[in-house]
């Protein structure tokens, strides 16, 4: 079985995670896992200082994680890359090659000389019969400030791709036969949402509302401090039985913008395949474990909710399984890093 010699690092807004994995893809053992806060830096990501200061908290959550591989998997964040599935005329390889560049033009809202792209032929959309491609333009500046991170904390980088893309590893793509699947990825700032078919993602948004606008929200309406707000939020969620259901009330218009753009996304997915409907939903990120929201997603959409388990088929020595499994919707991006080498 080929080793892994690496490790998946996910650097959010809100936490720093890393997985470190042994194995192989069919039967990965845990090696070392670990998260920190994310450091606050000054309001220029790309400055020296800001930098410096998240190379600092990489290195010591390797040391604290006790992460032995020098090399990682680096996701980049949803919101900063632009991703999209588009429509082409079916082409061959070499034109296809050619085509993308013109086509990202489109869509992509910085010259195309300042991103790399990436695209993958996904299949045929089945009404139009074209081919769908999945564009990833990732800018040139996002890129550089990753490496320099990693090179800064003392790390080689492996590879470097989007969240999505490590969270449909981690919970769809290691599952032969998984039904059509709503990925929704819920993190601090944004939440990133994909539909995952035959293993393929098809379709992605990201939207700028997570939890740190349903603390807002919280302590806005119930006169609370920002951090006073988040352990409300956190322990009473959308159940509409806790504190005579005050926080839901509170949150409950913000996280409609989630549920809202969620439809919008199904409706848009079904016009281009309405013979593969989506089956279930798969919740992750650091606000899916709120109380009440499996249930409030399932009654509010209609569709089969589950809680993402990145660990699932994973060997976890005894010591880590319980902590591990508490934070396990916090590790999908990083687990799903640290199994792209066996891929």
């Amino acid at each position: 079985m080929p080793a892994f010699d690496h490790f998946g690092l996910d650097i959010g807004t809100h936490s720093i995670k890393a997985v470190q994995l042994s194995g192989s893809f069919s039967e990965p053992a845990l090696v070392a896992a670990g998260q920190i806060k994310t450091p606050p830096t000054n309001s220029d990501p790309n400055s020296e200082e800001a930098t410096e200061t998240l190379a600092n908290a990489v290195r010591t959550l390797c040391k604290e994680a006790k992460t032995n591989k020098n090399k990682a998997n680096v996701s980049l964040p949803e919101s900063q890359i632009f991703t999209r599935v588009v429509e082409m005329p079916v082409l061959s390889d070499k034109e296809m090659h050619n085509a993308i560049a013109w086509e990202a033009e489109q869509y992509v809202p910085i010259p195309i000389s300042e991103v790399k792209l990436d695209w993958q032929v996904l299949g045929k959309a089945e009404t139009t019969g074209k081919a769908e491609v999945l564009l990833v333009a990732a800018p040139v500046t996002l890129i550089k400030r990753y490496l320099d991170i990693l090179k800064k904390a003392g790390l080689a980088t492996f590879g470097l791709e989007t969240e999505i893309t490590a969270v449909a590893r981690a919970l769809v793509q290691r599952v032969e036969g998984s039904p059509t699947t709503m990925l929704v990825s819920i993190g601090a700032s944004t939440t990133d949402l994909s539909i995952v078919r035959d293993g393929k993602i098809t379709l992605t948004r990201s939207i700028a509302t997570g939890g740190s606008a349903l603390a807002r929200g919280v302590a806005q309406e119930l006169g609370f401090e920002l951090d006073q707000a988040t352990e409300y939020m956190k322990t009473y969620g959308l159940d509409p039985n806790s504190l005579e259901g005050k926080v839901m009330q509170a949150i409950k218009p913000i996280f409609d913008v989630i549920v809202n753009e969620i439809r919008r996304v199904i409706a848009y997915y079904m016009t281009k395949h309405p013979s593969f409907p989506v089956k279930r939903m798969i919740v992750t990120g650091g606000t899916a474990k709120l109380p009440g929201l499996v249930i409030y997603l399932a009654e509010a959409l209609g569709l089969e909710v589950q809680m993402g388990n990145p660990w699932e088929g994973i060997h976890i020595p005894g010591k880590l399984t319980q902590k591990l499994t508490e934070d396990a919707t916090s590790y999908a991006v990083s687990v799903g890093l640290a199994l792209k080498q066996a891929t």
